[in-house]
């Protein structure tokens, strides 16, 4: 008698879902079995009496497996039952780490710079020329420096140093003076009269 083979690839497979029946006789044999021709899972010989129904609810069973994982095994094995959730692990927190602040780096405070001390102006005073009375600034004891004034006291010839000589007499003055270490170079004649002239002394 011709045997009787079905699909035992539940929930995978629509020819194992509909539990349909295969004759030996419309199956082709491969390596010595016979497969689904749908989904190519080995088929299983269907007993006398057989027990189709449980063998489909453990089919099920299995492909629900696969599909869900192994979270969902223990809750098909344990028929449904809720289970309190695991409890999640605790997260370590990491304490903040203090930061320890450089030090502030103190600039230097600026070095105040000792004022130099003016130059001394030279020092005014009254020298005589022997034709006539300076007052003016003074260096080294002889008349020297600009803005001295002569006062003539006596007839004078001042030689220009270039082959001529201007003229002073008594109660003429000589202002704007300016003296180089005792020697008149320049200055302006006020006559007693009220003439004026320029005095310029070469070298």
């Amino acid at each position: 008698m011709a045997k009787q083979y079905k699909c035992s690839n539940y929930g995978i497979c629509p020819e194992a879902d509909k539990e349909t029946i295969f004759q030996e006789t419309d199956l082709e044999e491969v390596d010595g079995k016979f497969v689904c021709p749908k989904c190519g899972q080995e088929l299983e010989v269907i007993e006398k009496g057989g027990g189709g129904g449980k063998g489909k609810l453990i089919g099920i069973i299995a492909a629900a497996v696969v599909l869900l994982g192994g979270g969902g095994t223990a809750l098909l094995l344990s028929g449904g039952k809720d289970e309190p959730a695991p409890e999640p692990a605790p997260v370590a927190v990491e304490e903040p780490v203090a930061v320890e602040e450089e030090p502030a780096v103190e600039e230097p405070a600026p070095v105040k710079e000792t004022p130099k001390p003016a130059p001394k102006p030279a020092s005014s005073t009254t020298y005589s020329l022997g034709w006539g009375t300076y007052e003016g600034p003074m260096q080294g004891g002889k008349p020297h420096g600009m803005g001295g004034e002569i006062k003539v006291t006596k007839d004078y010839q001042i030689d220009m140093k270039n082959g001529s000589f201007k003229s002073v007499s008594r109660g003429d003055k000589i202002v704007s003076c300016k003296f180089n270490s005792g020697k008149l170079v320049q200055g302006y004649i006020h006559h007693a009269n009220g003439q004026q002239e320029s005095l310029y002394i070469g070298n």
